[in-house]
């Protein structure tokens, strides 16, 4: 695996140091500097070059001395300042963050209400601009918090993600918070660092005691009078930033650190191809190309121990391996995905299949008539397992706007929900047992799907009832689309089945108490609203089908004179049209 590996540090760095965006941000911080040198710096200024929308964070001018600790998320959620905790999740309940930074985040936390309202506000209009946001030294810091904050209000499915640039950064968080960071899987990608080794401010928080506490998160490119790369293991980055910064914490002004437009300047210049030598006979191109971004950022040129520098390039070849194989986990994952669109689609043969017997694949299933019901339960185990184990991951992660499945999983998920759950109420009740949503029977896993669902669902409804708002045109009813596919539909509640097996228990002793009518009654209008809303597959009305061996159970029962609009349905035989996706309650006279 290592020796077609290859890392692109390098290649990101040169590509970083010319690009756009960056001197952009650091053109930024210039102008915010130069509109009051001789004051206080506001906080934060606001350019927007063509496209874009810059905020630029102030660097303060008192000293950060003695606020180089770490605040918990506890303790800043006991002081009402709990506008991080979307962040938390239940692998890590809890974080810390740095306390010069979280300080000026607080002092000025409503006029970051007001400037986040504006972003998320204009981030909705038809043509958003690229939001990017910058700073230096503590300033920075604060950019990597609003940034985090920020990314919470917007809907990263429908604009642009922001961009977080720093310059000689100290860093914001620990272990716990970088862990938060990463379960949102396209935040990372927000996040760039740049620190020069001649700059003592990205460590300036990293006193003895505070080293093992701090964690590096987002992409750090390393600078040096030689050249840079791009890293992303926090690991190297932390000890890179304590190695190449300690000798100059006296040398330098901590508040505005080095002159990076100098240093962009100078790098952007810079040939490195010199960086090459000596590796054209490695046989290991990882390891080649690891020396390279080593040289680049001058390490390999400081005096350390030839084990020191084995060990470091040993330490970063590991961490490119498991990026590959995080890669290639991630493919995996689309993979397994289609795999389990195969069974899926054996299913749909499977309901087919009992369709032409006349009884419905629930019934066809629960009742174990066919050989095929054996692969059926197999294919079953096999999608369960895979999704638990992925609504499982996906709990574990925060839940935000945007944070559960992306949409087509989350519609995979759902349409699973409706095809699979039935074949588990079947095997429920099958076995003689009752009350199949009470007492936490009923999996997890279905309810969360449902539950997504549900708000994803009502998430796209909003947004069309405002567009139809804005452009005041009618569409075409979701009712309408729902009677024209009603012939190859799921039932959208998977539990349908459920409420049917518990009707057919009440009649199961020939006499209805007073409290069976109630629950009879209870039923009746469950199944007319979901007929009314064309919510329940027409299979429901196949001659064999479990429903069908309620209503003629329950002609049998119900005491006459009786009426309800089901039992009109039924009588009336509606469900005929209903089966073609004509029935409607107001032309045969069945409404409430």
């Amino acid at each position: 695996m290592a020796n077609n590996q290859f890392s692109s540090g390098l290649e990101s760095g040169n590509f970083v140091v010319t690009s756009d965006p960056v001197h952009q941000a650091w053109a930024a911080i210039e102008h915010q500097r130069q509109i009051n040198p001789n004051a206080e710096p506001d906080l934060y200024n606001e350019i927007q070059p063509e496209g874009r929308t810059i905020i630029a964070f102030g660097t303060p001018l008192a000293s950060l001395q003695g606020q180089e600790g770490l605040v918990s998320s506890a303790t800043l959620k006991e002081k009402d300042f709990a506008h991080f905790e979307f962040l938390c999740n239940k692998s890590n309940p809890v974080f810390s963050i740095n306390q010069a930074a979280i300080n000026l985040f607080h002092s000025h936390y409503d006029d970051l209400l007001i400037l986040k309202n504006k972003l998320v506000e204009n981030s909705k209009s038809k043509s958003p601009s690229l939001i990017m946001i910058t700073g230096q030294s503590v300033g920075g810091s604060v950019a990597t918090l609003f940034t985090l904050w920020l990314l919470q209000g917007l809907n990263l499915s429908k604009t642009k993600r922001p961009l977080c640039v720093t310059f000689g950064s100290p860093l914001v968080g620990d272990e716990d918070l970088r862990q938060c960071v990463l379960q949102f899987l396209t935040w990372k990608s927000c996040f760039l660092h740049i620190a020069s080794n001649q700059d003592p401010t990205p460590s300036a928080f990293l006193s003895r005691n505070t080293i093992s506490a701090y964690k590096p998160f987002g992409t750090f490119l390393l600078c040096s009078a030689s050249g840079c790369a791009c890293f992303e293991d926090p690991d190297i980055i932390l000890e890179q930033l304590v190695k190449t910064n300690s000798q100059n914490a006296q040398n330098q002004d901590l508040n505005f650190g080095c002159h990076y437009g100098k240093i962009l300047g100078d790098l952007k210049c810079i040939s490195l191809r010199n960086a090459f030598k000596s590796t054209e006979g490695l046989a290991d191109s990882l390891q080649a190309s690891i020396i390279t971004q080593l040289r680049a950022i001058d390490v390999l040129s400081q005096q350390q121990p030839v084990t020191e520098v084995y060990s470091l390039i040993g330490r970063m070849k590991k961490h490119e391996t498991k990026l590959l194989i995080q890669k290639k986990k991630n493919s995996d994952s689309d993979k397994k995905l289609n795999e389990m669109k195969v069974y899926m689609a054996f299913l749909e043969w499977y309901k087919k299949e009992s369709k032409q017997r006349n009884v419905g694949y629930y019934d066809m299933y629960r009742n174990q008539w066919n050989p095929s019901d054996i692969n059926v339960n197999e294919y079953k185990k096999k999608l369960m397992n895979y999704w638990e184990d992925s609504v499982t991951e996906v709990e574990n992660k925060p839940q935000l706007e945007g944070a559960h499945f992306q949409v087509r999983w989350l519609y995979a998920g759902d349409t699973y929900r409706r095809m699979v759950e039935p074949l588990h109420i079947a095997d429920y009740y099958r076995d003689g047992r009752k009350n199949y949503k009470i007492g936490g029977k009923r999996p997890k896993h279905f309810i969360l799907l449902e539950e997504w669902y549900k708000q994803e669902q009502e998430q796209e409804e909003k947004k069309k009832q405002e567009k139809q708002k804005q452009e005041r045109k009618a569409e075409a009813s979701p009712l309408k689309s729902k009677r024209e596919k009603v012939g190859s539909s799921l039932n959208d509640d998977s539990c349908f089945w459920e409420n049917v097996e518990e009707a057919l228990i009440l009649l199961k002793n020939g006499v209805l108490t007073t409290e069976d009518k109630e629950k009879l009654k209870k039923f009746e209008d469950y199944v007319w609203n979901v007929l009314k809303n064309y919510a329940v597959s027409p299979e429901i009305f196949l001659e064999k089908s479990s429903f069908m061996l309620w209503w003629r159970e329950c002609k049998k029962i119900v005491e006459q004179p009786y009426s309800s609009l089901l039992m009109e349905f039924m009588k009336g035989r509606y469900y005929e049209e209903y089966k073609v996706g004509r029935f409607d309650p107001k032309k045969c006279g069945l409404c409430q």
